[in-house]
């Protein structure tokens, strides 16, 4: 069984590829990879020529200037994660307004019972050469089971796709493409190889959603059959 914090993982954040010290010639796919590869991929470009031309919020908008917002977006979301990381990790106060959300949301979520808070937690599995970092891994003290965190940045959570649209492969044609379903299977992802490969028993999924002015938590399900399937066919 692997153990929480095993030093032989590591993750080099500039390129976002993980590595075991032991055996370094593993290719490891990443959670958030492996699950999209399993949906129509987002092609920035074409997606950003179809908004500028046909929707009127984006007609002020040209292609590279609606990617450079999205890539913006996507930065923030990752200094706000950060924060909340040195927030957690070595007590400094957020500033950005999604994360002092997310700190108080965790403030009040720990109050219901006497939890342990580990932030960004790498796991993996080297027969799968898959690997991930769970956002916040909370362990009730008293139960000793385990909850998985997800923060999320997203303006919108949609449980609907649009027009109906599924997933890519056999496996999903049954999972509407939303990005609900793709944190509920990351999230899936994650508990399988904490509840396999670690030997912890995970009872909760959430997907914490934070805005300036608050955050708000959704209970994302367990898709194990679908991660099941997925691995086969991966």
């Amino acid at each position: 069984m692997n153990k929480l914090f095993d030093k032989e993982i590591s993750l080099d954040k500039g390129n976002h590829e993980y590595r075991l010290s032991s055996q370094p010639d593993i290719e490891f796919i990443s959670v958030t990879t492996f699950v999209d590869q399993f949906f129509e991929g987002f092609d920035s470009e074409k997606i950003a020529a179809k908004l500028v031309k046909n929707v009127p919020k984006y007609f002020d908008h040209t292609v590279e200037s609606l990617i450079a917002e999205w890539d913006a977006a996507r930065q923030h979301g990752t200094d706000v994660h950060q924060e909340i990381e040195d927030w957690i990790n070595d007590s400094v106060e957020p500033k950005e307004p999604k994360a002092i959300a997310g700190k108080n949301w965790l403030n009040s979520y720990r109050m219901k019972t006497d939890m342990d808070i580990l932030s960004e937690v790498i796991v993996y599995s080297k027969e799968l050469r898959i690997a991930g970092t769970v956002d916040i891994l909370a362990k009730d003290r008293v139960t000793g089971k385990y909850e998985l965190i997800d923060w999320k940045t997203s303006k919108r959570i949609d449980t609907v796709s649009f027009k109906g649209k599924v997933g890519t492969s056999p496996v999903t044609r049954n999972v509407q493409d939303c990005n609900f379903n793709h944190y509920a299977l990351q999230l899936s992802l994650y508990r399988y190889l904490l509840e396999e490969y670690y030997g912890i028993t995970v009872n909760k999924l959430l997907i914490a959603q934070l805005q300036d002015d608050r955050a708000h938590g959704y209970v994302a399900p367990y898709m194990r059959d679908h991660i099941i399937e997925m691995l086969k066919n991966k």
